[in-house]
């Protein structure tokens, strides 16, 4: 059970009194102060284009296609297995197509070959016998593989976006802007979107035209990929998917049409949230289980009725990923919630990630359950299982939480893997069988010695806040206004506003209690706003009508019967739990009282209140909150934040504990043997509770005399 909140961040904007000021504020949030930058960020047409020739090596590459292709030699183009290398791939080998060009395909598969122009797959690579091989995605870090192509004689273009380690391969040409020499003036492309940079430039120089409906098929699917790679939403990127929305009102794909045709649903928005939850999926769906065949079939396909079975196909995979998924998911968190799990790696004991392992999980889905994992925990997690080609390994991915550092802190304990790779927020890695728990002890370690070095913010789960907004704002108007902004993604992530001082006015669960639904007011107006939590189920017991709160959210528009109205979703609420210090400043006194502080000095702090009575437990409290620990932790384990812990208890009985009190309470349980228990902030614990065979007395444990004793 998960029942934390956010730490909200407000910029120095503050509020806003009026819909003309948002995007001012919104603009400024994201660095953008300039006012013909702010009109090019703006424009409907994105506005920035770059030269494709200031690449480095791209009039190089221009003339070596052509030259292959007008002596009628073969060409293969080599992708990758995800979106992103899968619409790079068909980008390049519909223009070969278009001028009846020799061409063939290949994209490795995951669990057989591994990412990029690997050994593993250069029989087949060799025994295509081209005369020019066309890396998409990939390529950039396989250097002993190109340097093999070349020496047999092979041309090779190398075209990929990622990071360049310490050198770029020794092909003919290599489109990257990572290169430590780079000359393109925007470094965030994907691998679609330098494919189409190629296009372009093959375009302009004009020896094999470029059709313009070739052209808006090319477009339609970079922007899919600019999407579904989680590139900057800033720069040509912005460009790129403007422009593809643009084209997909009416696609000139037949696998994209096909794809709006079957998910599109009537009156929904074609934006970036239906390409990142109904499309990218689906296309991602065939490389994580099979190969990409299917996604490679829609987005080459001119036959609808082609088209159609492979998006089907895509559909079925992509269910039988969700249900691998959910196995997965489910195998991991019982491995974390098993009493056995030795208990230094329990999550009462653990401050950095959570690390699971299954002998059989399937590795096209390890990245999406440690996400799932680190969202549902507000760990970061890494999730591993049996690597398919050496058995002595074994292959993981990981997604960090807050603002934990991942391959940072895979960089401190390198020598405990065999390889790894990937950023701050995600990573991949290998790690011998035996070296296992010498992995997860050094990770331990180091996040720990991070944590109390205070080095980085470790789990806490930070809600960067664009402005307040004043309830007369909250309309489908503002809504409009704040739309201009997208596309949304990283670099110019979707707004979230905060409103204080909302009265809930009803409280209706969703889903059989998963979601939440508010009705709020302010108070002063009749005007009733709708807000929606998601996953937010939990607060159900918490919140109930006449509570006043403040609010955070994103602004959303609800479609039903014909009817357009404004829906809040919600990020997180602030509940009035209490008032006076012993609620408002409850972080600061538990810090205080654990660098040693006794309470009664603590309580002095509190000018004009008496709260010496507010942070001793009462003999009440020690029933109810034992309940709710039973409730929320179950047979498993319960991260919770103490506020909420306190206003649980004060919703379901007439005990109106403190948070102070519930840290106390919970202490003199694990010092009973009645849970393990553990903190992963100041107010925030980790408990799950043990089975005990006999009645335990508190009053004799050493806890409860030093607590107790606490208020003379």
């Amino acid at each position: 059970m998960l029942l934390t909140g956010k730490s909200w961040r407000m910029p120095a904007s503050g509020s806003v009194s009026d819909r003309a000021s948002i995007i001012d504020v919104l603009l400024k949030n994201r660095n953008i102060t300039d006012p013909d930058q702010a009109r090019t960020f703006l424009s409907e047409d994105g506005g920035v284009w770059h030269d494709p020739f200031l690449y480095n090596d791209m009039q190089k590459a221009v003339d070596l296609i052509n030259e292959v292709m007008d002596s009628k030699g073969k060409i293969l183009v080599y992708g990758d297995y995800d979106c992103d290398g899968v619409t790079a791939t068909a980008i390049l080998v519909r223009f070969f197509r278009s001028h009846h060009a020799d061409v063939s395909y290949l994209v490795p598969q995951r669990a057989e070959h591994g990412y990029g122009l690997t050994e593993k797959i250069m029989d087949k690579v060799i025994s295509e016998a081209p005369d020019l091989v066309i890396t998409v995605d990939c390529g950039i870090t396989n250097l002993d593989t190109v340097e093999e192509l070349e020496h047999r004689g092979i041309k090779v273009i190398v075209s990929d976006h990622h990071n360049v380690k310490d050198e770029i391969p020794a092909a003919d040409c290599v489109i990257c802007s990572k290169r430590e020499d780079n000359t393109y003036p925007f470094t965030d492309l994907c691998g679609a979107g330098v494919a189409l940079k190629i296009l372009e430039a093959l375009g302009k120089d004009g020896r094999h035209k470029v059709t313009s409906n070739l052209w808006r098929q090319a477009i339609e699917l970079a922007g899919i990929a600019t999407i579904a790679d989680l590139v900057s939403m800033t720069d040509e990127n912005r460009t790129i998917i403007k422009q593809a929305f643009r084209s997909m009102q009416d696609p000139a794909n037949v696998g994209v049409k096909v794809m709006n045709e079957m998910l599109l649903m009537h009156g929904k928005a074609l934006d970036e949230t239906f390409i990142s939850f109904n499309f990218v999926p689906r296309v991602n769906a065939a490389g994580r289980l099979y190969d990409s065949s299917d996604a490679l079939d829609l987005f080459l396909e001119n036959n609808p009725a082609g088209a159609r079975t492979a998006a089907m196909n895509l559909t079925k995979q992509n269910d039988e990923r969700k249900e691998i998924e959910a196995k997965v998911f489910e195998e991991a968190q019982e491995q974390l919630e098993n009493p056995a799990r030795p208990e230094k790696w329990s999550l009462a004991n653990i401050c950095g990630p959570i690390v699971v392992y299954g002998k059989n999980w399937h590795q096209g889905v390890l990245g999406i359950v440690a996400g799932k994992l680190s969202q549902f925990y507000n760990r970061s997690a890494i999730v591993l299982t049996d690597d398919a080609i050496e058995p002595e390994f074994v292959k993981g991915s990981g997604r960090s939480f807050g603002d934990y550092d991942l391959y940072g802190a895979l960089t401190e304990v390198s020598d405990t893997l065999a390889n790894f790779g990937g950023h701050k927020k995600a990573a991949g890695m290998m790690v011998r069988k035996t070296d296992i728990e010498k992995f997860m002890d050094a990770l331990e370690e180091v996040s720990r010695k991070r944590l109390e070095q205070g080095s980085e913010e470790g789990n806490e789960d930070i809600l960067n806040i664009d402005c307040e907004l004043p309830p007369e704002l909250l309309s489908l108007d503002t809504y409009e206004t704040v739309r201009t902004m997208r596309p949304f993604g990283i670099g110019n992530p979707k707004p979230v506003f905060m409103t204080k001082d909302l009265i809930v006015s009803a409280v209706y669960p969703m889903s059989e209690g998963a979601h939440i639904r508010l009705d709020l007011t302010d108070g002063r107006s009749d005007q009733t706003l709708s807000a929606v939590g998601f996953g937010m189920g939990a607060y159900l017991d918490l919140v109930v009508p006449g509570d006043k709160i403040d609010i955070a959210y994103s602004l959303n528009e609800f479609c039903f019967r014909g009817e357009t109205s404004l829906s809040l979703h919600l990020c997180d609420i602030k509940l009035s739990g209490g008032t006076g210090f012993i609620w408002s400043k409850a972080g600061v006194a538990e810090k205080l009282y654990s660098n040693g502080m006794p309470v009664n000095q603590i309580a002095k702090m509190a000018p004009g209140e008496d709260v010496l009575p507010d942070m001793i437990p009462h003999e009440a409290d020690f029933g109810t909150c034992y309940r709710a620990a039973c409730k929320l932790a179950g047979e498993g384990s319960a991260t919770v934040d103490c506020d909420l812990f306190a206003k649980l208890v004060n919703v379901s009985s007439n005990d109106k504990i403190t948070p102070f009190r519930v840290k106390r309470c919970l202490e003199i349980f694990a010092d009973c043997g009645l849970l393990r228990l553990g903190s992963t902030g100041p107010m925030r614990v980790c408990f799950s509770m043990l089975n005990v065979d006999q009645k335990v007395k508190l009053s004799e444990c050493e806890a409860y005399k030093r607590i107790m004793n606490e208020q003379k």
